[in-house]
């Protein structure tokens, strides 16, 4: 994953972000139901992240796991921050499918990521310690 942007030609980020965009109309609606927040491409990285507070942290994302291959990822996250750690929940819907699966999965995906989040944020005691926060540096 690129941090620092994108690296490759604008040509190059039009082919590996075009397979998404089939999806755009289903995740808006979704978002839209739903109440996330929608962001587009994070990190310069072909990707869709559906956030909300519910009233934990919680994520439904879909990223593209390579660049030289037709491979998706669906993941949800229910995360908290307690103190100077962070707690979470989390759970891969679908690893590494080619796009035509991840289009004809998509909704029931995102439904069954929904249930879990719901499951999640309504019970902060099971989430699982994720890491330790550092503390925000000022420029």
């Amino acid at each position: 994953m690129a941090n620092g942007g994108w690296y490759g030609t604008r040509e190059e980020w039009e082919q590996a972000e075009a397979p998404l965009r089939r999806l755009d109309p289903v995740i808006e609606r979704f978002a839209k139901a739903h109440g996330f927040g929608l962001l587009a491409n994070y990190k310069d990285w072909p990707s869709r992240h559906l956030e909300k507070a519910m009233p934990l942290s919680c994520l439904l994302q879909v990223w593209r796991a390579e660049l030289t291959e037709d491979a998706w990822n669906l993941w949800a996250c229910c995360s908290e921050d307690r103190g100077k750690k962070r707690f979470w929940r989390q759970e891969l819907l679908g690893d590494r499918i080619s796009m035509d699966e991840l289009e004809a999965s998509i909704e029931p995906l995102l439904e069954a990521g929904l249930k879990w989040l719901k499951v999640w944020s309504a019970n902060p005691q099971t989430l699982e310690f994720a890491t330790y926060l550092s503390p925000l540096r000022s420029r």
